[in-house]
């Protein structure tokens, strides 16, 4: 690969850091808004999470049709939650990694200018 082809793959990789960064950064600012707070941090997380699982043990909640609508809640919980936290992991390997790819461009450009 030419220092051509190079340095644009690096900048593809920058590009795709800066939109995970800039999604993470949305995910923070969401994070800090009182509504977002109030209907899923607290309502959905926490209040909606609880009722599930007091709902799994109540009798007249014991046949199987309503014990599998429990449980897709209840995955769909874990699941919205691990979603969000990928981003936020993401977000910040690709911080890291921004750094990086935009010494290797400098480096990959100081390269080719002396070429």
């Amino acid at each position: 690969m030419n220092s051509t082809q190079q340095i644009h793959q690096v900048e593809l990789s920058i590009n795709e850091a800066k939109r995970q960064i800039d999604r993470k950064n949305a995910l923070v600012r969401l994070s800090n808004n009182k509504e977002y707070k109030e209907i899923f941090l607290d309502g959905y997380f926490k209040e909606f999470a609880i009722q599930q699982v007091m709902l799994k043990s109540e009798p007249a909640q014991q046949d199987a049709k309503n014990q599998e609508i429990i449980v897709k809640n209840i995955d769909g919980i874990g699941a919205l939650r691990t979603h969000l936290q990928s981003i936020m992991a993401l977000g910040y390997r690709s911080e890291e990694a921004l750094r990086d790819d935009e010494i290797t461009r400098e480096e990959l450009l100081a390269e080719e200018a002396a070429a």
